[in-house]
């Protein structure tokens, strides 16, 4: 690999990059709404249901501005994956190792949650069957 520090720098600009975009772009919008299902477990499914048809409704009536912010939502946490990488230090403990893994592991999921439901709202962006969640 090559310098680290140069690595470092180069993937923090596109951090600040992508981040200058989200407000640019969403600074007079209204949030993408989105509840990951484990918050959504402790509500009785009649509030689920609620806030699932609301999600559903915003994505169908915005479906390029929700499908933007999935993507940047992945993108960003992407780019967290890979500071994290180039910035880790050369000797961890199992326990630090492990619990980097872990976090490493958790944004990915975070990156590719997003990136599926911009999928989902691209591919059908006017789905009446749940199809984004």
């Amino acid at each position: 690999m090559t310098d680290p520090s140069i690595s470092r720098d180069l993937v923090e600009n596109a951090m600040d990059a992508v981040q200058q975009v989200v407000h640019h772009v969403f600074d007079n919008q209204p949030a993408v709404p989105f509840h990951p299902t484990t918050d959504l477990l402790s509500l009785d499914e009649d509030e689920q249901e609620q806030i699932r048809r609301g999600e559903q409704a915003n994505y169908r009536g915005r479906p390029t501005m929700s499908a933007l912010s999935f993507c940047l939502t992945s993108a960003i946490s992407l780019l967290a994956i890979a500071h994290s990488l180039i910035d880790q230090p050369d000797v961890l403990s199992p326990v630090e190792r492990d619990q980097l893994w872990k976090k490493l592991a958790a944004e990915t999921k975070v990156a590719g949650r997003a990136a599926y439901r911009a999928a989902l709202i691209l591919s059908d962006p006017g789905a009446e069957d749940g199809a984004y969640l």
